[in-house]
């Protein structure tokens, strides 16, 4: 048999409630489990208001870091893959005018 561990007093097989922090080992009887789940519900909401102030939301100026990088990356691949296209043997004598000259 187990006890509750709010009040010590004695449970019987199918009876208690689970303590709704400590878990399912931590059992209370019906008298103690309503004040200690008032109670754990009013701490929820108290911490609640205070959920989106410790947690750094990104901004505005982050997002636009982010779209820039990705925009500079971009034009960095397009750069590179134009730049190998010129730089190949054969095309250089195309855009030179004196190249046939000797």
């Amino acid at each position: 048999m187990k006890e509750c561990v709010q009040c010590g007093k004695k449970l019987g097989v199918f009876e208690g409630y689970r303590h709704p922090i400590m878990g399912k080992q931590y059992l209370l009887c019906n008298s103690c489990f309503d004040p200690v789940f008032e109670s754990v519900e009013r701490y929820r909401e108290a911490v609640a208001t205070y959920s989106g102030f410790f947690h750094k939301e990104p901004s505005i100026l982050e997002d636009m870091e982010k779209i820039g990088g990705s925009i500079r990356n971009t034009i960095e691949r397009m750069h590179n893959k134009g730049s190998s296209l010129w730089s190949r043997k054969g095309n250089e004598n195309i855009f030179n005018p004196f190249s046939g000259i000797h």
